[in-house]
């Protein structure tokens, strides 16, 4: 909820108070006087269908927690419902119960109109900070404001040209009224006489035919030579980058004016609209009603007048007859009240009729808040922003000049896009498949142990069956060479099972002692060894000992991959993930719709409201003379209560996303707090400070 929900949640609870206290339910048989109400009444009076029908009607103008604010059609349609008689009838008791009805009916009518133009207001003051940015953006660059001249150059030739033709015209008028009148104002056909009359107009007829576009010409050139001079003149020593700035600053500050008048209605309307009391007499609750109806209706009928400053709309606003003025004892009220209740009394002249405050806000709906609507768009049309078309008509009508051109393209490529567009689609899936998919399978197959998917750099049995092909051949070599495998000065015999197995033992530790004895004295001479002896077998043996050798390293290192199965599974995984997820994030971020970007930017968008409202506080005259010298400092103006309602009001909307919900009640608290200008400026920044460290944590996440 805004915090116009929450003031008219707030008013109409005040206002069922009041009325539980103060609603006549019954009466007795002879009051004293047309106002006083019996404080212990002997008897209820006979509820009537018009009775029940208001009380209807004012349950449907009640305002709940789903149902703030009614639309402005629906409101008029249960005003004119009500059919409230400017005449009495009936008898007494009835009458004055239904007056009193009337009155509670009214008075959550006029709370309705209050919630709608609050709502009206505030909607079109917030874009008008969209535009301020905008033209401080293009004022600030070179670039930006030769393309606003470029962008609105066709305008001003239409303008210009409009001008041009509308002057001529006029001139052309001129005339031909003074062409066809003679002296005394008689036309030259009743002085020639009648004779021949009808042969002269057919020969005017012809001449004016043949003619006019001539002559009609001839002043729409006199015309562009004036124009044109008048305008060299007055513009001539300036370039048109000069005139561009010129024509910016003049629309901004057309646009920061009107800012500041509706928030400034946005303030009176808070600070002076309704607040209903219960110390007050009895009367004094449709005073109030009866004045926040006329300072509405004020507000909206003067709020888009531009022409006038801030302080002759303030001042026509509450120096209206009915309103009280800026009295000297009101000003000591420090916006407790500007507006003075002196003039509102008992008596029949100075109590406005309940039809007539039911016309009155059927007005204020129906035609004074349209035209107010209507007058601040023609405002913000005027001086806000250009519009869409103004902005995009340059790269708009160069897309259209070069669509032929693109169309022959694409047709004359047709095949090429094609099957750009196939190759394209094609290596998307295959990348899913082979750089997604399979990686991911693989890393549940690790997971599971599967045997498929085991990382192996050599076959299982491969170093097993080189090993035992490795002893035998050195088994075999020691045999047949006993002599390598004893001890030197042993006498020479066939080698024994224990010896055998030694020589084996030794084979599975890299030992290949006997084959490196023979190979050494075959290498003493080699060309002998080669031929008859031992060599050829020596060099063999040792290439099957590397061949076990390396597959005892390949080995090692596959038990290193193996232990490291799912790291290399991740590693794999890592390219395809990281390419999914960067074009996921460039989709979602392209867009504006990425959660990530949407919090960055309300985050960004917090941090820059709480400065602006800082900026209001410390920039205001109260806050800057320290008004009364006291803790609590002095009161902002209407103008500065408006535009901080603007700054709470968005951000509120953007702190009901970004905090929780149990949160979310403690910072409604102090930003109710914040906007309550009866506090003082002081403790208003007092309050901004605290909401600064009180809600950091969700403000800059």
């Amino acid at each position: 909820m805004t915090f116009v929900s929450d003031q008219l949640l707030h008013l109409d609870a005040q206002i069922d108070r009041l009325a539980l206290d103060r609603l006549p339910l019954t009466f007795d048989s002879h009051p004293a006087t047309p106002h006083s109400l019996p404080n212990q009444p002997s008897h209820l009076p006979p509820p009537t269908p018009r009775a029940i029908k208001l009380q209807n009607i004012i349950k449907s103008l009640s305002t709940t927690t789903s149902r703030t604010l009614l639309s402005p059609r629906r409101l008029v349609s249960l005003l004119k419902d009500a059919t409230i008689p400017t005449n009495t009838y009936g008898s007494y008791e009835a009458e004055l119960y239904e007056t009193e009805l009337e009155w509670l009916l009214l008075s959550k009518a006029t709370i309705q109109t209050y919630g709608i133009v609050l709502n009206s207001l505030l909607e079109q003051t917030l874009p008008l900070s969209q535009d301020l940015f905008y033209w401080d953006e293009v004022a600030s660059s070179y670039s930006y404001t030769a393309l606003y001249s470029l962008q609105t150059a066709p305008e001003r030739m239409w303008s210009f040209g409009r001008e041009v033709v509308n002057d001529a015209m006029k001139r052309f008028k001129e005339r031909e009224g003074m062409g066809f009148m003679g002296i005394g104002g008689h036309s030259r056909e009743s002085l020639l006489g009648g004779e021949n009359q009808s042969e002269r107009e057919e020969a005017r007829g012809k001449e004016t035919l043949s003619a006019t576009a001539r002559r009609f010409y001839t002043l729409v050139q006199n015309s562009l030579r004036d124009r044109s001079l008048v305008e060299f003149q007055r513009v001539g020593a300036l370039s048109p980058f000069s005139l561009a700035r010129h024509e910016i600053r003049m629309k901004q500050a057309s646009i920061k004016k009107l800012r500041e008048m509706q928030a400034s209605a946005l303030g009176v309307l808070i600070g002076e609209g309704l607040s209903f009391g219960f110390e007050e007499e009895h009367e004094e609750w449709k005073v109030i009603v009866e004045r926040a109806v006329l300072l509405m209706e004020k507000v909206v009928r003067n709020v888009s007048s531009v022409e006038s400053t801030l302080d002759e709309f303030e001042e026509t606003v509450f120096s209206l007859e009915g309103l009280g003025g800026k009295a000297d004892d009101d000003e000591d009220d420090e916006r407790g009240s500007r507006l003075s209740s002196r003039h509102y009394t008992s008596g029949s002249g100075g109590r406005v009729a309940t039809s007539a405050l039911e016309k009155q806000l059927q007005e204020i709906l129906l035609r004074h808040l349209p035209a107010q609507s209507t007058a601040s768009r023609a405002l913000i049309s005027t001086y806000g922003r250009p519009s869409i078309i103004t902005r995009y008509w340059l790269p708009a009508t160069a897309f259209l000049l070069s669509s032929s051109a693109i169309l022959r393209i694409f047709v004359s490529r047709q095949a090429e896009l094609k099957q750009w567009l196939q190759e394209l689609g094609a290596t998307a899936v295959d990348f899913w498949a082979n750089w997604v998919v399979e990686p991911i399978r693989k890393i549940i197959g690790t997971i599971r142990h599967g045997e498929d998917s085991e990382v192996a750099l050599m076959s299982r049995s491969s170093l097993k069956t080189d090993m035992e092909s490795l002893e035998r051949m050195v088994v075999d070599f020691a045999v047949d060479n006993p002599s390598t495998s004893l001890p030197e000065g042993s006498v020479v015999s066939p080698l024994t099972d224990a010896q055998i197995q030694a020589v084996r033992q030794a084979v599975h530790e890299g030992d290949l002692t006997p084959v490196l004895k023979s190979y050494e004295q075959e290498l003493r001479a080699p060309f002998k060894g080669a031929i008859r002896g031992e060599l050829l077998r020596a060099l063999l043996i040792q290439i099957q000992k590397t061949k076990v050798d390396v597959e005892v390293a390949i080995s090692g290192i596959d038990h290193l991959l193996k232990s490291q199965e799912l790291v290399f599974g991740m590693v794999g995984l890592t390219p395809g993930l990281l390419v999914c997820v960067g074009v996921f994030w460039w989709a979602k971020h392209s867009t504006g719709k990425g959660r990530g970007r949407r919090s960055g930017q309300r985050s960004g968008e917090m941090v820059r409201t709480l400065r602006n409202i800082d900026r209001i506080l410390t920039g205001s005259a109260a806050y800057r003379t320290g008004e009364h010298n006291d803790d609590r400092g002095g009161v902002l103006t209407y103008k500065e209560h408006g535009l901080l309602l603007c700054e709470v009001h968005i951000l509120r909307e953007f702190a009901k996303k970004a905090l929780p919900t149990g949160v979310w009640s403690e910072f409604v608290e102090d930003v109710e707090d914040l906007v309550d200008v009866r506090r003082g400026v002081k403790n208003q920044f007092r309050v901004l400070e605290r909401i600064k460290w009180a809600y950091t944590k969700w403000i800059r996440q």
